[in-house]
């Protein structure tokens, strides 16, 4: 059971890309711009130093087996007989992948009521079921839809950035900057607007030639929106004072109404494009992580199955659909919001871990991509990727530990279960 190869490097990169811009930029900054001031931009800065240790790690990984299932196959092949592991992170990557469909599909059905009163419930549930026919008509196809809607996303931020290029001290922050407290925990806030080039690890074996095109893809995508991110933060703040910022529940929209009054409204219409972008790439990495387990037997088998016509995993299409759809009932999009930031921490500490016991249990494996800079065989940067991600766990709220202990619970629930079953 293997995936069919249809992916090139344009399409990754509008993946990536796609994913990671998503509609979280269009409100946390606020938040950051509150604690962070005029140096906004720096955190920024820090927010992608850390995501690229770590993207680096991808680049090896996805290079070295470019199969489904990314963080799930690294620990399986660095730890074979710990095969809890393997499981554990399969399945907690899978539930935080759940509810970040969950939660960015409330925010479409909060942005649609902005033009149409539809209950919420009502139109999430409907955009998780048509992302799900999407992702089940084929890779190639939802690829160029995936164009379309990265496109009109990176228009809303340029938008942004064209209204800040009419201040003459746009670049002010810049020449006066210093490093203030408020700095790290904006980095911490705004570390999470470039998650989502993990994502595309779990598409690897459906591109044609990964070792050649998976690491440009991932670097590529961070730099673009590192770029972005540092444009958008350095107009907001020549805008709009950072405390206005931090007031709103729309910063960007307030920063621009600030320049074409009437235009707060098009930025609206864009982050529905975001947000439902992202429900469909995260539905489809997650449906592949689902279609891997299946086919390792660490789930039901019957979800390796291929569409006999689109040669897609509709069953595990499915199963993703239906576990996004299930957490609709819990409402608190904060829990839901932390139980995605725990997967995706988790995700990035697998895959560094893994990328070193690698490096040390099978130092002859082939790597076409290698993470530079080592001291014999232990690799430098996948240590202060570690260490980062460590250091920004002083940061976090704590309902990302609520959600991280739920999923951790769940996990060795389900593992126990099935193995009570299968034992019987």
């Amino acid at each position: 059971m293997q995936l069919k190869p249809v992916l090139g490097p344009v399409q990754l990169v509008f993946y990536s890309v796609g994913v990671i811009i998503g509609a979280g930029v269009y409100s946390v900054i606020g938040a950051a711009a509150g604690l962070a001031g005029d140096n906004l931009w720096i955190s920024f800065l820090v927010g992608a130093v850390i995501a690229l240790l770590t993207g680096l790690s991808y680049a090896e990984m996805t290079t070295s087996f470019p199969t489904a299932g990314a963080e799930y196959v690294y620990i399986r092949r660095a730890f074979p007989r710990a095969s809890w592991a393997s499981f554990a992170v399969g399945w907690i990557i899978l539930l935080g992948g759940a509810a970040t469909a969950t939660t960015v599909a409330v925010a479409f059905g909060g942005y649609l009521r902005s033009f149409v009163d539809v209950p919420v419930a009502v139109s999430a549930f409907a955009l998780l079921a048509v992302c799900t026919l999407v992702s089940i008509w084929g890779l190639r196809e939802s690829s160029w839809l995936n164009i379309v809607f990265t496109t009109i996303e990176v228009s809303g931020l340029l938008l942004v950035i064209a209204a800040g290029l009419t201040k003459p001290n746009i670049a002010q922050p810049i020449l006066t900057a210093d490093i203030q407290p408020g700095i790290m925990a904006a980095a911490a806030i705004l570390f999470f607007v470039y998650l989502g080039f993990e994502e595309i690890a779990n598409l690897a074996e459906e591109v044609h030639e990964p070792a050649r095109d998976m690491p440009p893809a991932i670097l590529w995508s961070i730099g673009i929106t590192t770029l972005l991110y540092i444009l958008v933060s350095l107009a907001a703040i020549a805008l709009v004072p950072s405390s206005e910022l931090a007031a709103s529940q729309a910063p960007l929209a307030l920063a621009v109404e600030r320049v074409w009054p009437g235009a707060g409204g098009l930025l609206s219409g864009i982050a529905l494009f975001a947000t439902a972008n992202t429900v469909l790439i995260t539905l489809i990495a997650f449906s592949r992580l689902t279609f891997s387990m299946a086919r390792d037997g660490e789930v039901p088998v019957m979800a390796a199955r291929l569409s006999a016509t689109r040669g897609t995993p509709w069953i595990a299409s499915l199963v993703a659909f239906a576990l996004s759809a299930a957490l609709l009932p819990i409402g608190d999009i904060a829990i839901l919001a932390g139980l995605s930031s725990f997967a995706a921490l988790l995700a990035f500490f697998a895959v560094n871990v893994a990328l070193i016991a690698l490096r040390y249990r099978h130092p002859d494996h082939k790597r076409p991509f290698r993470v530079p800079l080592n001291i014999g065989r232990l690799p430098v940067l996948p240590v202060l990727a570690l260490a980062s991600i460590v250091f920004l766990l002083a940061y976090f709220s704590w309902k990302i530990y609520l959600a991280g202990g739920i999923a951790i619970a769940l996990s060795i629930g389900v593992y126990l279960l099935r193995n009570a079953v299968s034992k019987n």
